[in-house]
């Protein structure tokens, strides 16, 4: 069995301090881009996102979703999907959802940024 020298011990220490950062630095985003969402928001999105309500989301929480911009969206979106039992197995019909309700908010709050195909 090889032994491990000073220097592979040092590398190892370096690459889980920096998964160790990284992560944190990933969860102080998710929570900066969820508070920035009302809490009646937030279910009316995602709810329409992953359970497909029959109410579209309202005019008030697309513009709350416009100032919360596509890359929260994007985060917020790929850490329930990433992490939350069960979401995964049906990406290929939430992301499409995802990607419609951010165009169609991006319109309606007059969001300059190109939309998502």
């Amino acid at each position: 069995m090889a032994k491990l020298n000073s220097f592979s011990v040092v590398v190892v220490a370096a690459m889980l301090l920096a998964f160790v950062v990284a992560t944190e630095q990933d969860f102080n985003s998710l929570m900066l881009c969820s508070n920035k969402l009302s809490p009646d928001c937030g279910q009316e999105i995602f709810s329409d996102i992953f359970w497909k309500n029959s109410k579209p989301v309202s005019d008030y929480c697309c513009h709350s979703l416009a100032r919360l911009g596509l890359t929260c969206h994007n985060k917020l979106f790929d850490n329930i999907v990433n992490t939350q039992h069960g979401y995964k197995s049906n990406e290929t019909i939430t992301r499409p959802r995802s990607v419609q309700i951010w165009n169609k908010c991006a319109l309606v709050a007059g969001v300059v940024a190109p939309a998502l195909k």
